[in-house]
């Protein structure tokens, strides 16, 4: 991979090696890595590699591949799409890496949108390496040679991939000593004395194994990627989480076990409250999935759709109605409404549906229509007519007077008497359209008489004018012959009594005193003729 030491010849590169090996221990203390603690084994190649067998290399094996992409100078490397396409049917994990030439951070920028180009159409599922260490770079500082790994490692990062910087031990140990991401590191011999976030090690690159046809550079593997880069679903990242699809972490919106979520711009899940140009959601603090359908949240209640956007309005579900109130952020509508429509309840204390019907709230009642728009005035229902005042909407008992007259609804249900009612131990008489009717009322049963002032129905002796009229206990107006206070008393066919008059009763003669007490006529009999 280091492309300065394999274009040497063998003897120069053994003398290289040993005097890098010397000056790496002179500088450093650390503790070496070796073969030990590796946890699998793996190759990088190139063109240079030729044709390889990669069924062979597995079976020798190799756990990994590393495999270059291209570089700036050479453009893609012609055997990338044939190493990678067999390295992973052969069921080796892939990653990829490009050759750097890149003296500032924006070169390296572009060396990232290259490799995100050309990779673009292939499974990458280990990291993607920054190889820094040409001698274009010998000369840069220390921080000019980070920000430049910074820009390439950010970009790759953005886009979801894993990235990694491969260099030598002592680029490493001298100007990369701060450097953050994985790190891959070159030292050729029997341990790495570098160990410092050491995820990889090539430790020779004169590897002999089986698929290739000389010699290749053989790594130790030590960080497990297998909970870091997955091929879909979530895994934690440094306290938060993050989302994979095809090896690759998301951002943004992902579809994912019949519901969705959200990764922000470093991929980490978003939870609680989150908005976009799409709309208000709400992602479930325990597993981030959104918040669908009627939804508590904090306490008071809201709506989302499948989608999970929240609605605001009017809601319906089934045969029921809800209403999210715009003004107050969404939350579900309890207790009374009022729009351009009319005024509507919701219920307070159960799922907060829209009352219909004939209803009781607080104690007074209601009535809403279909529409769950509350009724006012006359309503004419099948168990009778009832009326809701206009002001308050609730339903009416007791008297009311219109336009129309005076009504009554009854005490036990509100509705609309007609016909004779008995009210508070008072008689009352009410037509069909339950108008309160006063003076001479025809019954069925007889007439009776219903004060003008009151509306009671009347006893005893009325005068309706010039006319009397004799009510019995009953209230029923009395005609002919009848007894009070041991007289008796005469009334025409009217009910009216008959004063001053002679009137003739089953051929009997009588006359009425002006008081109209009925009086018998005695015909005075005849005397006899004197005697002769």
């Amino acid at each position: 991979m280091r492309k300065r030491i394999k274009t040497m010849g063998k003897r120069l590169m053994a003398i290289l090696l040993a005097v890098i090996t010397v000056w790496s221990f002179q500088v450093s203390n650390v503790s070496a890595v070796n073969a030990n603690g590796a946890i699998a084994q793996g190759v990088d190649v190139s063109k240079h590699n030729g044709a390889i067998n990669w069924g062979q290399v597995a079976a020798a094996g190799m756990k990994f591949a590393f495999i270059k992409v291209g570089s700036t100078k050479s453009g893609i490397d012609p055997n990338f799409a044939s190493n990678i396409t067999n390295a992973q049917a052969a069921g080796l994990k892939t990653g990829v890496y490009i050759y750097s030439y890149a003296t500032t951070p924006e070169a390296a920028a572009q060396e990232a949108d290259l490799v995100l180009q050309w990779i673009s159409n292939y499974t990458v599922n280990y990291p993607v390496v920054f190889d820094i260490e040409d001698k274009c770079q010998r000369n840069l500082s220390n921080q000019q040679l980070i920000d430049i790994i910074n820009a390439f490692c950010t970009k790759i990062d953005a886009a979801g991939y894993y990235p990694m910087v491969y260099s030598y031990k002592n680029m490493f140990a001298g100007k990369l000593s701060i450097c953050g991401w994985d790190k891959w590191v070159a030292q050729y011999n029997n341990s790495c004395d570098y160990n410092n976030n050491v995820c990889f090690w090539q430790y020779s690159s004169y590897g002999n194994v089986s698929g290739f046809g000389s010699r290749v550079d053989v790594n130790y593997q030590y960080k497990d990627y297998s909970n870091l880069i997955i091929p879909e679903g979530f895994i934690d990242h440094n306290g938060n989480t993050r989302f994979y699809r095809n090896w690759r972490m998301q951002r943004g919106w992902v579809d994912y076990n019949n519901t969705r979520y959200y990764l922000d711009g470093a991929g980490n899940l978003e939870r609680g409250w989150f908005a976009d140009e799409t709309g208000t959601y709400y992602l479930t603090p325990g597993d981030g999935s959104i918040a669908r359908g009627q939804s508590v949240i904090d306490g008071v209640g809201y709506y989302f759709t499948a989608d999970g956007v929240k609605m605001n309005g009017w809601v319906v579900l089934g045969d029921q109605r809800f209403y999210y109130d715009p003004a107050n952020n969404g939350i579900m509508k309890r207790e009374w409404f009022s729009d351009e429509k009319g005024n509507f309840y919701f219920m307070d204390r159960t799922d907060g549906h829209m009352l219909t019907g004939a209803q009781v709230i607080d104690g007074a009642e209601y009535l809403f229509s279909a529409e769950g728009i509350r009724q006012t005035g006359y309503a004419t229902l099948e168990n009778g007519v009832f009326y809701y005042d206009p002001a308050t909407g609730a339903k009416v008992r007791g008297f009311l007077d219109d336009a129309k007259g005076r009504h009554y609804f009854a005490s036990e249900d509100g509705h609309m008497v007609t016909g004779p009612a008995v009210i508070e131990k008072k008689n009352y008489y009410f037509n069909e359209e339950g108008i309160m009717v006063t003076g001479m009322v025809a019954r069925e049963d007889g007439s009776y008489y219903y004060d003008p002032a009151t509306g009671q129905m009347m006893t005893g002796f009325i005068q309706v004018g010039e006319k009397t009229y004799y009510a019995d206990e009953a209230g029923h107006i009395v005609t002919g012959v009848y007894t009070i206070q041991k007289q008796p008393y005469y009334f025409d066919e009217t009910g009216a009594l008959v004063r001053n008059q002679a009137v003739v009763i089953e051929g009997k003669n009588y006359v009425t005193t002006p008081e109209g007490i009925l009086t018998e006529v005695v015909e005075e009999v005849p005397a006899a003729p004197a005697a002769q």
